[in-house]
This record gives structure tokens, sequence and C-alpha cells, in this order.
């Protein structure tokens, strides 16, 4: 089983490196172009990407339009470079768990207990989305980017003056003649509303339009929510894992990374940092599967259950709950924390004899005691 996560763990961050390579790539061609260098910089710093008026007159709209979000998806990259380069690797069996507690609606305030800068979230069983926007068919999103936003522009995800958080969704897309699936040339950068106390899904898309200028058509609208919808209620219970009180998150020795080459002359350019693989899930995701697994496992058979009257012992899934906190008292107070809970059963005196709870602490496989797999498969 260890040594199954391990494979499949290296090759979901291999997957998602890739994606940081080609937007790599895509710096070091733009970056050639003086004029495009300064406004991946001045977007970094907050400023609004604008073309002139010769490039208005040189270049259509829509060849403007990609261009203007290509440089915002480089920025997010080179924002990610700069600051850390901490990436988020999910448990499979908590991820999943994440992902069938999608929410809907979040305050926005949770999302600034974000424990790292800029952080990438690798995706360890992508998901599929199908037709998109940007041309994008049958897409996966591989990782989410999360960075700052500053008016217009971009920034830390930990400024002081950002106005909040924005989701860059990378996906691969099949490739037909090997099979296999590969980084697409499409992502979609959305900006969350936090200017709101509480916003939804769709509410983050219609902002994420009016954002990046995009059409005012209702039908267009309507449809780019029903798009991309299910990724944000995903994303959302992801990002709102991270930021909860009772988070499972633990970084491997710092020592285990490979620290990177100071400047020492003019113009000398440091060697890329490796990425900084931060684990989450990996205490409470094989308590998770073990908990699966005995309720498929569970003989019902012999169980009353009248209906509307009693129910017999019954599997809760994991699920966020919010928990109001502060001076007052009950439904008076304002201030508020969330709390991920694990799943449990109810009624556990009707499971069959010999039965353990589900939520006992199941040991977890030795390979995660191993902080040199990482230095061995991981974005190799």
């Amino acid at each position: 089983m260890g040594q199954k996560r391990t494979s499949r763990a290296a090759s979901a961050h291999k997957a998602a490196m890739a994606h940081v390579d080609k937007l790599t790539e895509a710096t070091t061609e733009l970056r050639s172009a003086p004029s495009i260098a300064r406004k991946v910089d001045a977007l970094m710093r907050g400023v609004a990407v604008a073309w002139s008026i010769e490039d208005r007159i040189r270049y259509d709209a829509n060849s403007l339009v990609r261009a203007g979000d290509l440089i915002g998806e480089i920025a997010v990259s080179e924002l990610w470079k700069r600051n850390g380069r901490v990436v988020y690797d999910l448990h499979e069996e908590l991820a999943g768990a994440l992902y069938r507690s999608k929410m809907d609606k979040v305050p926005s305030s949770l999302f600034d207990q974000l424990p790292h800068i800029n952080p990438m979230i690798v995706i360890p069983d992508p998901w599929p989305v199908g037709k998109g926007a940007g041309g994008l068919s049958e897409g996966y999103v591989r990782c989410i980017f999360i960075v700052g936003v500053s008016g217009a522009g971009l920034c830390n995800s930990n400024d002081p003056d950002r106005d909040g958080l924005a989701l860059l969704f990378c996906y691969d897309v099949l490739d037909e003649e090997t099979g296999e699936m590969v980084p697409g040339d499409f992502r979609d950068l959305i900006p969350l509303p936090m200017h709101q106390e509480m916003f939804t899904a769709a509410e983050a898309i219609h902002y994420a339009e009016d954002w990046q200028g995009g059409t005012k058509d209702e039908k267009a609208r309507q449809a780019a929510v029903r798009a991309f919808r299910p990724r944000l209620q995903k994303a959302f219970a992801l990002i709102t894992y991270l930021c909860i009180d009772n988070r499972d998150i633990e970084a491997p020795p710092e020592w285990v990374q490979t620290p990177g080459r100071k400047k020492t002359g003019k113009n000398r350019k440091a060697r890329d940092r490796d990425p900084f693989w931060v684990r989450v899930g990996w205490y409470i995701g094989p308590q998770l599967h073990t908990a699966r697994q005995r309720a498929k496992a569970i003989d019902r058979s012999g169980i009353s259950i009248p209906s509307g009257v009693e129910h017999g012992p019954q599997h809760r899934a994991g699920h966020f709950k919010i928990v109001w906190i502060g001076p007052g008292k009950s439904g008076e107070r304002r201030q508020y924390t969330s709390k991920w809970v694990k799943p449990y059963w109810t009624k556990l005196e009707d499971l069959p004899e010999g039965q353990d709870p589900p939520t006992q602490i199941v040991p977890v496989d030795a390979q995660r005691k191993d902080p040199f797999r990482r230095r061995n498969t991981v974005g190799k």
C-alpha cells in the first residue's frame, strides 16, 4: 500500500511540475521582449496590464486578451517561485473526502488563515471538468495556485494591502497520439470576492468576469457559472481545510530541502530551488481509508430501521462545521472559526460484536516516516 501510494504521489507531483515547466518556458520566451517583461513585473506589483495604441493597432482584440491572460498566468508562477515554492501534498483519501464535501458558500475571513505564501495544491486524482472557457475540451484539474490580488493586479497572498486571493486552475488534457495526460495550453485565473463577508461560487464567477472585463451577456455568464461552479466548490473545500484550526499539515524536515545558490556576482542568476513539499492529511488519511473500508464491510441485514422512528448505525461523512466563538450569548456572537469533523459512526453499540470503532487511531505506513522518499521520487 505504501509503495503504491508513493508511486501515485510521485506521478502526480511530476505532472504538476510539468505545468511549472511549461509556464517557465513561456516566461523565458516572453521576457525576451522588454515591454512584456515590464508588464509581467508590473502585474506582480499590483499594476494592471495596459496595452499601448501601437499594440491595439498591430494586434486584434482576441490576441491581446490571450496575451494578457498568459502574462497573468506567468506572474502567478513567478510569485510562487519567488516566495517559498510551497506545494501541498494531499493524501488521496483526505482529498477524496474533501471533494465530496464540496462547499458552495464560504466566509472570506477564513481564507486569511492560509498557512503559507502563494502555495500550489496538487490534485492527487485530477477532476474532470469537461468543456470550459478558452477552448478547453475534456480537461482535468491537475493543480491550483493561490496568490494575492491587488486592484486589477497581483501580489503575494500575505501582502497586508491585498484585496483578496485568486486561484489559478491548471489543466491536463489527453494527448490523442500517445494516450497520456499532458499539461494543457489553457488555464483559468479566478479572483475571489473577499470584500464580501460571505460569498458563493456563483458570486466568485461573476466577480471574476467583472474583474477581467469579461462579457456582460447574462446567458454567457450563467453558462460560465454552470461550467466553473463544480470546480470552485471543490477548491473551496480544499482551501477551507488548509485554513481551519484542526488541519492535518506536516512539512518534511528543513534539512531535506536543497538550498538555492546565492548570487555572488553582477547579473548572476540564482539556481532554482526545489519545491517545498508540505504533507496534508498524511495522519488522518489512513484513518479515512479504514473508516471507508469498514463502512463498506458492515452487514446491515439484521438491523431494523422503522420508517420515521429510529435509525441504526450510520456512517457520517467528513464535513466542515462553523463554530461561533468570542464574547456574547449563543446566537449573538460575531466571531467564528471552522473545524473539520472526521467521518464517524452513530450508534456503535448496534455494530456487530467485535467491530472496532472506525475512528480509532490507525498506524501510518512506514513510508510516511521516510523523508528521503521525496528526494528520490518527487519532481524528477
